[in-house]
């Protein structure tokens, strides 16, 4: 039986491939038929399925390359990018269009059209047209994108654009010109902008005349892209295969046959990634081509009207066709579409949408009389469509086309009653039931356009409304009613958009203007309808009546009744602001409407105005302006004489009268202050609406006037505001003045109500003219103010005040302002002096106070100067001086500050800026020198730098004390060194016995502990140091700077006692700061010197008479001489000596004899002025000729002195004879070897005479001795013993506490290294040194072990324990003992590292002693008497607190600087760890508390353990396995962090366990994981432990693995170590590689030993190696090992088992007996239990 030939295809299938096949073929026109309704039990006819041939797909084209043989003419290259065009990867495609673009266009534009390049380009135009469609239309935006700008700037070459004109006319076929040019204008049109604009560009090159008036392509030529445009716009997907062939069907991929027999087919390829980002789906890309389409179109049709061609017949398939249109439809199925299976072009798609409601608007606006044929289906597709339409942008798009098609086509209602009466019934007669029933549904949707607030466009949809009801029959609209009234319904449907609130937007107003505008013009439309007399017109009443004449009376009830339903409503939604129109343009609107309806019917405007009138009678609307606005724009409306003015004018009466009415009752009752509020505000915004009209009536202006002055408080109270309305258009000044007055009293006596008063001034409208009359609020307003300046009060409060100052003139009379000004200037005053004498910064109210004289000062612009006067100096300061003292001082205040003065200086005159200026810089003069005060000196240079406006500052005249002052200032200050101890550093200064009071009490001292002088000369240098030229022309200045310097160098040599002129609490980095810049400045000025300078400066000083000199340099240095000369002070003596030190450095010696002829003169006037002239002379310039004979002579002058004046003569001819005497290292001799005898002799004389020699000669005699030992070192004599009588005299009288003692102390000691550097090289001498020498060693040691109780920081100090130190580093055994440890401890923690440097070597070798000692004495010791414990003292610095951990880690991050007395702290703390770890060198510690209390959290602080990983010290990069204290620098945050290291690796290696028992108890993981990064590998070398033939020992570092074996008949015993990647910080495993000829219980105790040497005793793999080592050998040895740790081995101290048992003959470690005595409690054997003992 043959099979039914019925085709099992879908519907959907068979019209997918009619499309196909009608490729080419216009659409068949879709009739209109209406549906039938289905009887009712009629059954639906089964649907026939008849088959349908597929439509055979488009062959591919041939590409151009093969058929034209380009690919043998073109360049490979060329020809390979050309291929790559075709491929279907989009990123192959991309790729080959940017390679075309970059390597062969733009060579192109490079070469010439001359080139190779040109010629290429050319001949593959046929393969580019070939392609181009596929890439203008392709669905990744990026090809469309690179394809139009490819295709731009490949049309502009001039030989291609020529060859493309002749391609399109002449070579291609109607097919292809039909492809290219629609995808060409398609791409211009394109849905993206960026593709458009590009493709626009090249379009325009081809549609555009050329140069020769003729354009590229013809209108013919674009003609023939109609019929490509249409089959687009109704069949992409055949347009898409037509451009993309599909390419041949490849063999399905065979399946897999299971062995069961299941066929399994094989699973689909996948996509490639990038096709699959690309892909697009089916309905964008139709919705992309038909938008191209239909702006191409657009575009086709404003050409055509430049080529004067307005017919349309050639589109008319297209028009007339229902599909089509369908594009203007959002819904799925169109209404019109009959077939429910055909879906909308548009549905989906507001592009597509879009484009097409722009093309119809060039349909209607260019194209009016070609588009009337198509007028009954696109007003049904028009009218159908623009009501559902959902996208904004789509409707913003079709108001224009709907409003052109409705005005084109029907004329309006209002025009002409009867016309349209006519014209409706004729349309009526001439449309078919099919186009009633849309029309019908059409208007239906129009009132669901309504309800949804013209669906969310009200702005453009409203004003149109009445365009669309005008061309609507009545009839439609009556037929279209579900309930029979028309009217109602339609005004239903408006009112719903407020009623569902669809204009509840974020700006209301326009929106809800629209509505009202558009109800109001419908509102009237249909009342000229209803009542125009027309029967079609009159079923708007909702009446249905069969007689001609329509029923008036019934009709003017309607239309009253509408009317009156309207404003009912519409007056109930603006009150109710559900409505927000803005009540200007409601009043206008209804005023419009109104008169409309005057004009209309009088009758219909009485009804509207009694709705209207009686609505605002009511006053119960919420918003007190609706109505007074309402009744302005009435009264601006209405014209004078006509009905609606006359009616207005009785409203407006009445409304006002009854509202006073009411508010005067109100105030009259005990009503609250909102109802008076309310009653208030619609009286006053009738006020303001209608201003000062309401006042022309006497009955009004009377009731008003009584009102408010009898209840001027109550009023204030309940609004403000309704005082200064009535102020403002109250035009009497008598009246407002008494108001106003009443206001004041009551206002006193409730303050509360001030802010409202200031509420009524604040409104800006009140008249200038009120004033108080008696000072009402002077003392009110004085005690708010005086309390707000406090700041007592709150921040409302502060702003209360600040209004009622901007207001002072209306509230204070002018006494009250003046005692109001007076107390604000007495305020700002107080306020800075606590600002700038106060260490609490800026007060408070500082703010408030500046901004209250900001106000008073722009509130009174007459102050006079002495007001000014008392004000702006402050202000000057608050502006400019405060913010540079403290920079967090608030920007409000700085700007107000400088705001006020910058006003008020340039507004006076330039008499009284002159007085200011001297007031502000006496001011800053007084605080340069003032210590009390928060400002520092540098503060006011910066003031003076910054350059204020209206005053010009120079430091130097206007803000430094003056020469003479400056002089006054240190005449008065002492002269002498404020420590005696200091002539040990500075040879010139001359015994104690001369010493004056060298400090000076009562002085005041700044925050950085600067007294005046010193404020005044470190600011001078700051400024010098920053303008040298100034310093040049200044010399005077230099003086004192170095005075500076010299203050500030005594302070850091000897802190604890301070000259008086620096504070106790001076900083050190501060004190070295100044001395760097004296250095610097000091250094600058002085080396500018002529070679003239000396000769000319002596001859000054030696001249009798007063000489001047050009040169400043000269007369700087005459003065300084003529100074010292005068004076003769130490002071002077060390200032001569700096400025000598620079002058001497080019020196002559000419110029050194000139000086020391100077010298030689002054001898006997000023003796100090003398010794530093000569020291000066020794020390810097070169010796002169001269100085050898000086010399002598005073040598000899001292041989003739007696013992009686060997205190006075002979200590001043020491003194010379000392600074004479050249450097040791220099060629020149001292004396002659002779007299340098008789001078020891002449001294020896002195001193066994009867006559009491002073400390004085004592001191100067070892200064003396060093310049005198190496020249009587080879002489024979008593002269040595008498001098190492007198080293061992002042040893004896010396102490490191007593400062008095410490030059004698320092001379005795370089006498003492002088001699031990002679001893060396001088056998005589060597031998006299070595019989005194153990004597002045002892006392020297005796001096070092004393400790001090006050051990204050002084550099004499330092250096004479630095030179004791010194002579005893090589003291001798004999002197060293186990108590030199603890005595000389506390040398760790001295001041200077140089003494704990040198001390550590000291103490290094006394604990060797020490444990040398207890090793001893325990051995020996068989009572147990002996204590070997760790000195008190040293344990006392173990356990100091440390505390400049934190200061280490923020000196390396944020550059702090550190003071070097922390750093030497921490240095001699952790050398002190040094020295404890060196008391344990081959000893044991026991019960070492200190390291994991003190010891570990300090040194893992100094690493930055504590601080996180960042902040960890790295040690990757140190090897800290060695340290030399040598080459330690302290000052070095580094050197610190690496001695800590160092030390922590001496942990690890002698307490291993310790450590690791601290960090395997530490509960913080991350500390840990920080420790582990910190810790340092124990070293642990396999040479120690010496190997023999039996035993060998390998160390694999690699595998962290130590293994030793020991081979006993050809067995090996095998231990293995592993050892952890942070070994000794974890333990390490010990395993039993091989056991052999032992019992495993020996052998556990062997492992047990190993073990608790290596975990719990602190020793090294070597040590555990090595008792392992012994229990193997003595076990093959034959020993026995211990019956109680059965280790032959004590692991306790490493003894045999030498106790036996006379019993059992066992033996035992006599270690492991006492555990088990003292156990058990009992003295037996532990095996047989006998007694022992």
């Amino acid at each position: 039986m043959p099979k039914n030939t019925k085709s099992s295809a879908t519907s959907g299938t068979r019209k997918k491939n009619a499309r196909k096949a009608a490729v080419g073929v216009p659409p068949p026109e879709v009739p209109v038929v209406a549906k039938q309704k289905k009887q009712k039990g009629q059954k639906k006819e089964p649907r026939k399925k008849v088959y349908i041939h597929p439509s055979k797909p488009a062959p591919p084209q041939p590409d151009p390359l093969d058929t034209l043989g380009l690919v043998h003419r073109l360049p490979p290259e060329l020809v390979i990018v050309l291929r790559s065009l075709g491929k279907k990867d989009p990123v192959t495609k991309g790729r080959a269009l940017e390679e075309l673009q970059s390597k062969w266009i733009h060579e192109n534009s490079r070469s010439g059209d001359e080139s190779v390049e040109c010629d290429a380009l050319v001949m593959m135009l046929p393969v580019w047209f070939h392609r181009a469609p596929v890439f203008f239309t392709h669905p990744v935006r990026r090809i469309r994108l690179l394809a139009a700008a490819l295709h731009l700037s490949y049309l502009r070459i001039p030989a291609v654009r020529d060859a493309t004109a002749f391609f399109l006319r002449e070579t291609a076929t109607s097919e292809q010109n039909e492809a290219l040019l629609g995808t060409w204008c398609m791409l211009a049109h394109d849905v993206d902008r960026q593709v458009s604009v590009q493709g626009q560009k090249s379009w325009s090159s081809i549609t555009s005349p050329g140069v020769d008036g003729e354009a590229l392509v013809n209108f013919e030529m674009l003609t023939s892209i109609m019929e490509f445009l249409q089959r687009t716009i109704l069949d992409p997907p055949g347009v898409h295969l037509y451009l993309n062939p599909a390419a041949p069907v490849a063999a399905p991929t065979p399946g897999i046959k299971k062995p069961g027999g299941r066929f399994i087919p094989a699973a689909p390829r996948e996509e490639l990634e990038s096709n699959k980002a690309d892909e697009e789906s089916d309905l964008d890309r139709n919705a992309r081509l038909r938008f191209g389409a239909l702006s191409a179109f657009r575009w086709l049709f404003n050409a055509r009207l430049a080529s004067k061609i307005t017919s349309l017949d050639d589109l008319s398939v297209l028009l007339s066709n229902p599909l089509f249109w369908t594009s203007l439809c959002c819904s799925e199925h169109a209404p019109w579409i009959p077939d429910p299976e055909i879906r909308s072009l548009g549905h989906g798609q507001p592009q597509v949408r879009q484009a097409t409601w722009a093309l119809l608007s060039v349909l209607l606006q260019r194209y009016k009389d070609a588009v009337e044929p198509f007028i009954p289906m696109l007003s049904t597709a028009l009218l159908r469509s623009a009501w559902v339409e959902t996208d904004s942008g789509v409707r913003n798009a079709l108001f224009q086309p709907v409003l052109l098609f409705l005005k084109d086509k029907h004329e309006d209602d209002d025009d002409d009653d009867d016309d349209s009466d006519s014209d409706s019934e004729e349309l009526e007669t001439r449309t078919p039931s099919t186009h009633k029933e849309h029309s019908s549904e059409a208007y239906r949707e129009f009132l669901q356009f309504l309800e949804l607030g013209c669906a969310g466009s009200p702005v453009e949809g409203y004003p149109m409304v009445l365009v669309v009801l005008s061309t609507i029959p009545s009839s439609v609209i009556t037929a279209s009613s579900r309930t029979g009234m028309p009217l109602d319904d339609f005004f239903t449907s408006f009112w719903a958009a407020i009623d569902g609130h669809a204009l509840s937007s974020l700006e209301r107003k326009v929106p809800s203007a629209s509505f009202l505008s558009s109800l109001l013009e419908c509102l009237v439309f249909f009342l000229r309808r209803l009542l125009s007399g027309s029967q079609d017109h009159g079923a708007l009443s909702g009446s249905v009546s069969d007689d001609p004449v329509p029923n008036n009376t019934h009709l003017q009830d309607v239309a009253d009744k509408l009317v009156r339903s309207q404003f009912t409503r519409i007056w109930e939604e603006l009150k109710a602001r559900r409505l927000r129109t803005d009540e200007n343009d409601a009043g206008k609107l209804i005023a419009s409407s109104l008169l409309s309806l005057h004009r209309m019917k009088i009758d219909l405007f009485t009804t509207a105005w009694d709705t209207v009138s009686s609505a605002i009678l009511s006053q119960e609307d919420e918003s007190f302006s609706l109505t007074p606005t309402v009744l302005r724009t009435f009264v601006d409306t209405f014209e004078t004489k006509d009905l609606p003015a006359e009616a207005t004018r009785t409203l407006i009466s009445k409304y006002v009268q009854e509202t006073v009415g009411k508010c005067e009752m109100v105030l009259a009752s005990d009503a609250t202050t909102a109802e008076v509020s309310k009653n208030i505000g619609v009286v006053i915004t009738l006020i303001e609406t209608f201003g000062s009209h309401l006042f022309q009536h006497t009955d009004f202006a009377v009731r008003m006037d009584n009102m408010f002055v009898n209840n001027a408080l109550r009023i204030l109270q309940a609004s403000p505001q309704a005082i200064s309305a009535f102020m403002s258009r109250r035009n009497d000044e008598d009246l407002c003045v008494e108001l106003w007055h009443v206001l004041l009293v009551d206002v006193s006596q409730q303050i509360d109500m001030l802010s409202s008063l200031l509420d009524v001034i604040g409104a800006n409208t009140c008249p200038k003219y009120l004033r108080p009359e008696d000072g009402e609020l002077d003392g009110v307003i004085e005690h708010l103010f005086i309390e707000v300046l406090n700041g007592d009060v709150s921040t409302s409060r502060s702003d209360l005040v600040k209004r009622l100052i901007q207001a002072q003139n209306f509230f204070l009379s002018e006494n009250g302002q003046d005692i109001l000004f007076q107390t604000l200037v007495s305020s700002l005053s107080s306020t800075i002096d606590d600002t700038l004498y106060t260490t609490n910064g800026p007060s408070t109210w500082l703010a408030t106070v500046i901004e209250f004289t900001r106000i008073m000062f722009s509130q009174n612009c007459e102050l006079t100067n002495d007001s000014l006067a008392s004000v702006l100096p402050n202000v000057f300061i608050v502006g400019y001086l405060l913010p540079v003292t403290f920079p967090t001082l608030e920007t409000l205040i700085i700007d107000t500050a400088q705001g006020v003065w910058n006003f008020w200086v340039w507004k006076t005159d330039i008499g009284f800026q002159d007085v200011m200026r001297g007031i502000i810089k006496e001011k800053l003069k007084a605080l340069l020198q003032d210590c009390s005060t928060c400002t520092r000196p540098e503060d006011i240079l910066t003031l003076s730098g910054h350059k204020p406006k209206g005053i010009d500052i120079t430091p130097l005249a206007d803000v430094f004390p003056t020469p003479g002052e400056f002089n006054t200032m240190i005449n008065s200050l002492p002269s002498d060194p404020p420590d005696p101890s200091l002539a040990f550093i500075e040879s010139i200064i001359p015994a104690i016995s001369e010493f004056e009071n060298s400090t000076i009490s009562g002085l005041e001292f700044d925050s950085r502990g600067y007294s005046p002088y010193i404020r005044a000369t470190s600011a001078l240098l700051a400024y010098l140091g920053d303008n040298r030229s100034i310093a040049k022309e200044n010399m005077w200045a230099l003086r004192h700077i170095l005075i500076l310097g010299q203050y500030a160098n005594d302070a850091l040599r000897v802190p604890a006692n301070p000259s008086g002129l620096f504070g106790p609490d001076v900083s050190r980095s501060e004190l070295r700061r100044l001395l760097g810049k004296v250095h610097q400045l000091s250094t600058y000025l002085l080396s500018t010197g002529d070679d003239g300078l000396h000769s000319q400066v002596v001859n000054a000083c030696m001249s009798t008479r007063a000489t001047t000199s050009s040169d400043v340099l000269v007369s700087f240095v005459v003065d300084i001489v003529n100074h010292a000369k005068r004076e003769n002070t130490v002071r002077d003596a060390l200032v001569l000596r700096s400025v000598l030190k620079h002058l001497f450095a080019n020196a002559s010696k000419t110029d050194s004899d000139q000086w020391l002829n100077l010298a030689r003169g002054l001898e006997k006037t000023a003796p100090q002025t003398t010794v530093a002239i000569l020291a000066s002379i020794t020390e810097f310039a070169p010796e002169p000729l001269r100085m050898d004979r000086y010399r002598n002579e005073i040598a000899s002058n001292i041989l003739g002195v007696p013992a009686s004046r060997a205190n006075t003569t002979g200590v001043v001819l020491f003194r010379r004879l000392v600074a004479t005497a050249p450097d040791s290292e220099s060629e020149v001799v001292f004396l002659p070897q002779q007299r340098a005898v008789n001078v020891v002799k002449t001294c020896q004389a002195w001193v066994s005479s009867d006559e009491d020699i002073d400390e004085d000669v004592e001191s100067m005699m070892p200064l003396l001795f060093i310049h005198l030992s190496p020249i009587l070192q080879n002489v024979a004599g008593n002269h040595w013993e008498f001098i190492f009588d007198v080293v061992e005299n002042n040893l004896e009288n010396c102490s490191f506490a007593d400062n008095a003692t410490l030059t004698m102390l320092g001379r005795s000691l370089r006498l003492i290294l002088t001699i031990q550097d002679l001893v060396l090289t001088n056998k005589p001498l060597r031998a006299s040194w070595d019989g005194r020498k153990e004597p002045i060693l002892a006392l020297v040691k005796n001096l070092v072990s004393a400790k001090l109780d006050n051990a204050d920081r002084s550099e004499p100090r330092s250096l004479c324990k630095e030179l004791a130190l010194a002579v005893i580093q090589g003291l001798p055994d004999a002197l060293v003992n186990e108590k030199t440890l603890p005595e000389m401890c506390h040398l760790l923690t001295d001041p200077s590292y140089e003494v704990q440097r040198m001390g550590y070597s000291l103490l290094h070798k006394a604990a060797r002693k020490r444990t040398e000692h207890f090793v001893i004495e325990s051995a020996v010791d068989t009572e147990k008497n002996v204590s070997a414990e760790l000195p008190a003292e040293l344990l006392a610095i173990l356990q100091s607190n440390f505390t400049s951990a934190e200061e280490l880690h923020d000196s390396e991050s944020d550059n702090v600087e550190i003071e070097l007395s922390e750093l030497y702290k921490a240095s001699g703390y952790l050398l002190a760890w040094m020295i404890m770890f060196d008391l344990f060198i081959d000893a044991s510690i026991k019960e070492p508390w200190y390291i994991g209390d003190f010891f570990i959290p300090n040194v893992f602080d100094i690493l930055g353990l504590f601080s996180g990983k960042k902040r960890a010290f790295k040690l990757d990069i140190w090897a800290v396995d060695d340290f030399f204290i040598d080459y330690f620098e302290p000052e070095s945050v580094l050197g610190l962090r690496l001695l800590a290291a160092h030390i922590y690796h001496r942990a690890l290696l002698t307490v291993p366990a310790l450590i690791r028992a601290w960090i395997s108890d530490c509960s913080d993981r991350q500390l840990l994981s920080r420790a582990e990064l910190a810790q340092v590998r124990q070293a642990d070398p396999s040479s120690e432990l010496h190997t023999t033939e039996n035993l060998v020992v390998k160390v694999s570092p690699n595998a962290g693995e130590v293994t030793a074996s020991y081979t006993v008949d050809d067995q090996v015993l095998e231990l293995s170590l592993r050892l952890p990647n942070d070994w000794p910080l974890h333990r390490l495993e010990i395993r039993d590689t091989k056991m052999v000829g032992v019992s495993e219980d020996r052998w556990r105790a062997w492992v047990l030993g190993v073990q608790q040497i290596v975990w719990q005793q602190n020793g090294r793999i070597v040590d555990g190696l090595t008792l392992f080592t012994k229990n193997v050998t003595l076990h093959f040895a034959g020993q026995v090992e211990c019956a109680i740790c059965y280790s032959i081995i004590s692991v306790m101290d490493s003894s045999l088992p030498q106790k036996p048992c006379k019993t059992c003959k066992n033996r035992f470690h006599a270690s492991c007996l006492y555990k088990w005595f003292k156990s058990s409690h009992s003295s037996s054997c532990p095996l047989c239990r006998s007694d022992i003992l």
